[in-house]
């Protein structure tokens, strides 16, 4: 019976054999270049005892340079001189690194040979502490600017959209204030998640952190979506709320009307369908929108829309203003399409 091994032993082993590679590959890197400055140095007469140690002066003191920008970035403190330290040092040791090929005459294949290990050291260095230093910045409460991921596409169709919203979130994130710089960690006080979701609203808009928060809750009114914004430092209105998700209804009104009692000699009432004239068309089984388009034919080019309903519901069809004016700008559109369809084909004289 085969036992699976707990989750902690599993991340342990992983952990241990990615600190393995990491530090194999850093020996590895740090050797060559070692050797590299060796021969440099023994070339220009360096004792070989002295000689032996050349790499630590050059590419050790660069990742202790690094060493040391990571130390500021977590006091709070300016890494810009510990990281212009690390780039001349590792710079003046590619370029003897450079000058062991000319001694070698190896050409350009020899440059890359000699100069690639210590630039791998620098780099596999810098992206091993780049977690550290993340870590250093969130604990005080700062948060880097990351680009938007717009995708290939997006950047390629719509280059100047896109570059206008990656400005305008980096305006919004430096002049926000939500990120101090060089204060001491102890100083600044952890942020909630409210005051980290504020701030993603506040870089994102009011229209989009509506959306978010009705997709988020999905049953939730117009009034509820607005206490929940509150929360987050964004304040709208319910009707608002109701506009940007297109759910502002448009009001109606029911009458409940009360027949009046017939007396003794008045004629009797008519009905719904006897109000209309005889040649009045009759749309009982039609579609809406047809039963619309007939009555409007019906009463003519000036008809009004209130006037198309009031028809429509002498014959049983309920139906509003908006959804007539809908329908018959629907139909006006098909009709300039057909007409600018056949001026098309026949406009030359009658020769398609």
């Amino acid at each position: 019976m085969t036992t699976t091994p707990p989750d902690w032993a599993r991340r342990t082993a992983a952990n241990i054999g990615r600190h393995a590679a990491m530090a194999l590959v850093r020996t590895a890197a740090a050797c060559m270049a070692a050797w590299s400055l060796y021969v440099v140095a023994r070339h220009y007469g360096v004792p070989p005892w002295l000689a032996v140690v050349a790499g630590l002066v050059f590419d050790g003191i660069a990742y202790l340079c690094l060493r040391s920008a990571s130390d500021a970035i977590r006091a709070g403190r300016s890494a810009a001189p510990s990281i212009l330290a690390t780039a001349t040092m590792a710079s003046v040791s590619v370029y003897l690194n450079l000058v062991h090929a000319d001694i070698a005459d190896g050409g350009r294949p020899a440059e890359v040979l000699y100069a690639s290990p210590a630039v791998g050291l620098l780099v596999v260095s810098a992206l091993a502490w780049n977690a550290d230093r993340a870590a250093a910045r969130a604990a005080r409460g700062e948060d880097a600017f990351r680009l938007p991921s717009f995708g290939f596409w997006g950047w390629a169709l719509a280059h100047e959209e896109a570059t206008t919203a990656v400005r305008e979130r980096a305006v919004a994130h430096v002049t926000s204030g939500a990120s101090p710089a060089h204060q001491p960690a102890a100083a600044i006080p952890a942020r909630t998640a409210e005051d980290v979701i504020a701030a993603e609203f506040a870089a994102i808009g009011p229209a989009a952190a509506i959306q978010r928060v009705a997709a988020a809750n999905p049953g939730a009114s117009d009034t509820e979506v607005a206490e929940i914004l509150a929360t987050y430092q964004v304040t709208v209105t319910p009707g608002q709320v109701a506009l940007l998700l297109e759910r502002a209804a448009v009001p109606t009104v029911t009458l409940d009307r009360v027949a009046p009692q017939p007396r003794e000699g008045d004629t009797p009432a008519l009905t719904p369908a006897g109000a209309m004239r005889e040649d009045a068309p009759q749309v009982d089984g039609l579609k809406k929108s047809d039963a619309v388009m007939a009555i409007s034919s019906w009463l003519g080019p000036d008809a009004k829309a209130h006037t198309i309903a009031h028809h429509l519901a002498l014959q049983g069809v309920a139906t509003d203003t908006a959804y007539i004016r809908t329908a018959l700008s629907r139909a006006a559109r098909r009709a300039e399409q057909q007409r600018a369809e056949y001026e098309r084909r026949h406009g030359n004289g009658g020769y398609a």
